[in-house]
């Protein structure tokens, strides 16, 4: 049909200008995370959402949070997680410096969670408009979760799924081998990078 120009006319939406420079890998941990979330159905609850923050430098999953309602609240929950757990406590500044990648969703675009980023000493970094890949380190975080622990399965209440994802983080953490970390695990590059910082430290 097309080849023969039998298609009817219509217009597409202008796509927006590529501004990034087509990599959003970072060369140091906590210069840039991601932030995204996923709906998953239950039996007894009914859909849930669950939001993740994810390191754009190894792609470890660094916070999560499974809730009834996929609002603001449940969004910023997921964020302290992943500041207690890089940073080692939540308190004001724990995080500075460190820019936040998300899209347009109304949980992450609320004052209250653009106000947590503040209190956090966090930049947000928004997502550009139908570029889904801007927010590819969180993307394909939610992607591989979902063929892993969602397609497939079925559960019987919220409780479930929060046993589900908190063993998936354990297990992708650990030992998933990802091809931008040289085939080593998120947590096997954060040992490896940690060492470097205290060999060099000592040696000045």
């Amino acid at each position: 049909m097309g080849e023969n120009h039998l298609l009817s006319p219509h217009r597409r939406p202008p796509r927006p200008a590529n501004d990034h420079d087509g990599s959003i890998t970072t060369e140091a941990p906590n210069v840039m995370w991601g932030a995204d979330g996923a709906v998953i159905p239950t039996v007894e609850d009914g859909n849930v959402t669950l939001f993740i923050v994810a390191e754009h430098w190894n792609a470890e999953g660094l916070g999560w949070h499974v809730a009834e309602h996929g609002n603001r609240y449940a969004a910023a929950a997921a964020l302290a997680v992943a500041v207690e757990s890089a940073f080692g406590a939540v308190r004001a500044d724990a995080a500075r410096g460190v820019s936040l990648r998300h899209d347009h969703g109304s949980a992450f675009m609320s004052g209250y969670f653009q106000n947590q980023l503040k209190f956090f000493g966090m930049t947000p970094s928004f997502a550009f408009v139908r570029q889904p890949e801007t927010n590819g380190i969180a993307e394909r975080f939610i992607r591989t979760l979902k063929e892993q622990i969602v397609f497939g399965r079925i559960y019987q209440d919220i409780e479930e799924v929060r046993i589900a994802v908190r063993a998936y983080f354990e297990r992708y953490n650990q030992h998933w081998l990802l091809e931008k970390n040289g085939y080593r695990s998120p947590a096997e590059t954060r040992r490896n990078w940690m060492a470097g910082v205290v060999t060099t430290h000592e040696a000045a």
